[in-house]
């Protein structure tokens, strides 16, 4: 009797939980998570964001977003101002500690990628990236699957006109 592989689905939703696991036990040193880490990465690439649209990319309420933003707030990792357009909006940038905090995560990132992926030949490593990279690209692009589960389809249009799903080939981030 042979051996059935679990689906696909199920091994990236486990390999994905694992290296989050990982992530978040190294960042405890910095004491930060990976939801601050990965909203670091995303101001460092997209300076000006609100929290609105940063709500919208981790799919979470803007009340729970608001509480992750104040906690990175508080601790200067994130500065805010206010949107010339309109005033209701705040733009966030990283601060000088939010710089180097995300410096120091992305240390620990590649670290624990690199200690992942030690088993596997370097053009196997790429080749795997750009496979995800293209199924992350045609998942979103087609948009959610209709069903049972799928309402409605969900606007990913940020507040800027710009895809509220960033190129997964130029966002090294969670």
């Amino acid at each position: 009797m042979s051996e059935t592989l679990p689906s696909t689905i199920y091994l990236l939703n486990q390999t994905g939980q694992a290296l989050r696991s990982r992530l978040e036990s190294q960042f405890r040193g910095l004491n930060m998570t990976g939801i601050q880490f990965t909203i670091l990465g995303l101001l460092d690439r997209y300076s000006g964001l609100s929290s609105a649209e940063l709500a919208r990319r981790f799919f979470v309420t803007p009340q729970t977003m608001n509480q992750i933003i104040a906690g990175m707030l508080k601790r200067g990792l994130i500065e805010r101002s206010t949107s010339e357009d309109n005033r209701r909006i705040l733009h966030m940038t990283l601060s000088p500690a939010g710089r180097e905090t995300l410096k120091q995560g992305t240390a620990i990132a590649e670290q624990v990628e690199a200690e992942a992926m030690k088993w596997m030949a370097p053009e196997a490593h790429v080749q795997l990236r750009q496979q995800l990279s293209a199924l992350l690209r045609q998942l979103r692009t087609n948009g959610p699957t209709p069903g049972p589960t799928a309402e409605t389809d969900e606007d990913t249009t940020g507040d800027d006109g710009t895809d509220a799903h960033p190129d997964p080939d130029k966002v090294s981030v969670l």
